[in-house]
């Protein structure tokens, strides 16, 4: 996962946050283009080659011993796209929020301003905006927004009607909880939230250790 780096700025009239990814990390994103299309071929390359159980044939054995249209061509064909699609199933949007591209966030005490570079615009010229009423923006926290295994990127998370929306990828808790206090004195729907008070606890804990000397 890439270190992120971001701007705060907050005052009574307005909140603005900007996520610099290109900054901190230039070619995270490319990087991790090809390091998820290396473990797609890697996946594509064991399921195709590798004998199965028992020494059972290969799916490569069978694909290339029995006739196109086949039930014994066509089960382990269905069966080998499907494993490319369960890999992007499962680690996309843990790959797009781990190494994300530059984004922004603008409140002003009534509407939000939202702005992203498009994931696979290494250029960071093509930027979506989209904007909400602060009223519409329902359950603000500060959660996981992506996870694979034990590694978790944590963010803002709100509800837009029935969408979720998953914002700033990488923030810090401190960061979060002065965003979080911002919005709910501009009368965002902020809720208590224990376990960002425990974030924040563990983030102080790991900066006194940072600082402890090692001789």
């Amino acid at each position: 996962m890439a270190k992120q780096s971001f701007q705060v700025e907050i005052d009574d009239r307005l909140v603005k946050v900007r996520l610099d990814a290109s900054t901190s990390s230039p070619h995270g994103r490319l990087y991790a283009c090809i390091y998820f299309a290396g473990i797609l071929m890697l996946a594509l390359c064991a399921e195709l080659f590798l004998s199965g159980k028992n020494g059972s044939a290969s799916m490569w054995h069978n694909l290339s011993s029995n006739p196109v249209g086949s039930q014994d061509f066509i089960v382990p064909f269905v069966l080998l796209l499907s494993c490319p699609v369960l890999i992007v199933l499962l680690l996309w949007r843990y790959l797009v929020f781990a190494w994300p591209s530059d984004e922004t966030f603008n409140c002003d005490r009534s509407t939000v301003s939202i702005s992203r570079v498009r994931w696979l615009d290494f250029s960071n010229k093509d930027w979506k905006t989209r904007s909400y009423s602060l009223t519409e923006m329902k359950g603000i926290r500060y959660q996981a927004i992506a996870s694979v295994r034990e590694a978790s990127v944590y963010g803002l998370r709100f509800n837009t009607g029935d969408k979720t929306q998953r914002i700033l990828p990488g923030l810090k808790p401190h960061d979060a909880d002065r965003i979080l206090k911002a919005l709910k004195a501009f009368g965002a729907d902020v809720p208590d939230d224990p376990r960002l008070t425990e974030k924040l606890a563990e983030e102080d804990a790991n900066d006194r250790l940072s600082r402890w000397p090692t001789n």
